[in-house]
């Protein structure tokens, strides 16, 4: 019976870590978009998550809500502030420090 929910618990870990892994695709994706179209550079690696919590979505069902912050630069040396947050696997928000908040 022990080794049952062993191995529950390690299918549901496993599932979570994937989930986390396409979430982090998701959020690299947004950020290097965002950086695109604001013509800036995203600084490598630092697309990292900062919160995870509940949240309902639009249809009133509940999905996991994750913040991620990231780094980027207009000139190459200066660095400037990113955040944006995803509703499951969708963007919902982006705020770049200089420029107007994008709502998707």
């Amino acid at each position: 019976m022990a080794e049952i929910w062993v191995i529950i618990c390690a299918s549901i870990a496993g599932l979570y870590w994937l989930a986390a892994m396409r979430c982090k695709e998701v959020a690299v994706a947004v950020a290097r978009r965002e950086c695109r179209l604001c013509d800036v550079q995203l600084l490598d690696q630092t697309v990292h998550q900062t919160r995870i919590s509940l949240s309902k979505d639009s249809k009133g069902g509940w999905r996991i809500w994750r913040e991620y912050r990231f780094e980027y630069s207009h000139d190459g040396e200066s660095r400037s502030r990113g955040r944006l947050m995803l509703l499951g696997h969708s963007p919902v928000r982006v705020d770049m420090e200089t420029f107007n908040p994008a709502v998707h």
